[in-house]
């Protein structure tokens, strides 16, 4: 049987959290209701991400595309206490009439309006552009990193005008080959940069190939030791797997392995698990998993009279390059408004717990092992509770003995993801835990079935949600009274006896023809159904 010791470290270091890129927080008044509450709502408050990027802080934001996004930070970001780290999708291309002291003071003033006047506290970091890129020239400052430089000296000072307390990322670039820039960024700019980040798609590897983990965590590792160096922290701030030489005939696409190579679907969530692994255990600060919901299809970029038509022109303003040129297919969730689809990928299955369990505040344990086909990480958080992940990569199903160091006061539970079995639900929710594993004088033992994800966790309380009352019909509507319990996360309806709905709402459409019930569940995943 193989032993796995989880082990104190001398000096541990903190991590800020498993997280998403948000594009929703843009596009939040162009989606229909069923898919806001029952969809996207619903698995935020599930999920609660700690640490998310945005496209955001444009110079030319509207006031009306800043309140949508303050309004979808309250109900989301606000609630789950998610740090953000905002970066405008595009830019203007800084040809002679480009003035970037004016640029720069409009970033300034939309920011602080956020900030000061909206309230939106947690927004924490900063960067110029997506990926070094502008106009329609791809990475165009890739190519120009001095005048990086001078923008964000630029965005440096502007903040200070405006005190506001938000650090500068740098540089946001992508890809393996740009990955320099991390060390160019660190000998010239250090001085107004508060940490690294930089994008790591993983291309070249198919879902089956068992050598990517080590191959990311020598990269991640030269990185944050790059940032160490400057008493800084590096953040994984992109990363997916992406399928090579695939491409629509027509239109750009954006697509991740499991859409473009449809018989990959369940094993991409182990590569993309043991990226985040890697990512952990390198010391990277955070990382962002690209992303947690998908774009819509497409749509012509017109401005119009009605809200609906200003409401998708500001959206493919400030949703970055994508709404109107890409297909953007990478997300946790579809977004299919033509066929109704809002189903779930089988990534939500495992990056859902890994954001659930792996948050802000903790600290990350010390991994000793021999079996290098078992990943696996471990952190700690401030009230004294554990979570670890476990993939395995062998072929059959293994037994692993664990030790750890840390007191463990009660049992873990258990979440399993397999890819024979991928555990699909028809409303989203995540998987129920399947038992509960006890710790004996620091010892344990989990099971793992071939090419699976375990999560083992003590972040939990056992209790009992509020109860629903007040359950009515009103003119074909199924209403019911607000849950005020604290740990409420989301309601799910039945009718006979059987489950037809999960929502953050109040009320559901339905007929008024069955028995019907409503539970709450809560964010430990409780429910009294």
């Amino acid at each position: 049987m193989e032993k796995i010791s989880i082990k104190k470290p001398r000096l541990r270091w903190l991590f800020g959290g498993v997280g998403f890129h948000n594009n929703e927080a843009t596009m939040y008044k162009i989606m229909n209701e069923k898919f806001k509450n029952e969809g996207v709502l619903k698995t935020f408050n599930e999920i609660s991400p700690t640490f998310s990027r945005v496209f955001a802080g444009y110079a030319d934001w509207t006031k009306s595309a800043m309140d949508a996004f303050a309004e979808y930070y309250d109900l989301t970001f606000r609630k789950s206490g998610t740090v953000l780290y905002l970066v405008p999708g595009r830019m203007p291309f800084p040809d002679e009439y480009f003035d970037i002291y004016e640029y720069c003071e409009k970033v300034a003033k939309n920011l602080s309006y956020l900030i000061n006047e909206k309230k939106l506290t947690k927004i924490r970091y900063y960067c110029v552009t997506n990926e070094l890129s502008c106009g329609n020239s791809c990475a165009y400052l890739s190519r120009n990193l001095d005048l990086f430089k001078r923008l964000h000296t630029e965005l440096y000072h502007a903040f200070k005008r405006h005190n506001i307390d938000v650090g500068l990322l740098a540089t946001d670039c992508s890809e393996l080959s740009n990955l320099h820039q991390i060390r160019w960024a660190s000998e010239n700019m250090d001085e107004i940069t508060d940490a690294y980040c930089a994008h790591t798609y993983v291309r070249g590897y198919t879902t089956e190939d068992s050598d990517m983990h080590d191959f990311y965590y020598d990269v991640y590792e030269r990185l944050v030791k790059i940032a160490l160096r400057r008493e800084k922290r590096f953040i994984l701030g992109e990363y997916g797997i992406k399928a090579p030489d695939k491409q629509n005939e027509v239109m750009s696409n954006d697509v991740y392995y499991g859409v473009d190579i449809p018989e990959s679907e369940n094993m991409a969530p182990l590569s993309v698990a043991e990226v985040s692994i890697a990512a952990i255990n390198a010391g990277c600060l955070a990382t962002v998993y690209w992303s947690m919901f998908d774009y819509p299809d497409p749509f012509l970029k017109e401005d119009g009279d009605t809200e609906e038509e200003k409401a998708r022109f500001d959206a493919a303003r400030f949703s970055g390059h994508g709404i109107s040129i890409r297909y953007n297919k990478n997300g946790l969730l579809k977004w299919c408004d033509d066929e109704n689809d809002y189903s779930s990928r089988a990534m939500l299955y495992v990056m859902g717990y890994f954001a659930k369990f792996f948050k802000k505040n903790s600290r990350v344990l010390k991994i000793e092992k021999s079996d290098s086909l078992i990943r696996c990480a471990a952190v700690t958080n401030p009230d004294g509770s554990v979570s670890v992940i476990i993939v395995n990569r062998h072929q059959n199903d293994a037994e692993i003995c664990f030790d750890i160091e840390h007191n463990v006061d009660k049992p873990f539970r258990k979440y399993v993801y397999e890819a024979d079995n991928v555990p699909y639900n028809e409303f989203n929710d995540l998987q129920k835990f399947s038992e509960l594993v006890g710790v004996k004088n620091g010892e344990f033992n989990v099971k793992l079935r071939k090419n699976s994800v375990v999560f083992l966790t003590t972040d939990y309380k056992d209790r009992k949600p509020s109860e629903i009352s007040e359950i009515e019909f009103d003119g074909g509507v199924l209403k019911w009274s607000e849950c005020k319990d604290a740990e409420h996360c989301y309601y799910r309806v039945y009718k006979d006896g059987r489950q037809i709905a999960s929502t953050v709402a109040n009320e559901y459409k339905t007929d008024a023809n069955g028995k019907y019930a409503v539970y709450s569940v809560d964010k430990y995943g409780n429910c009294l159904a």
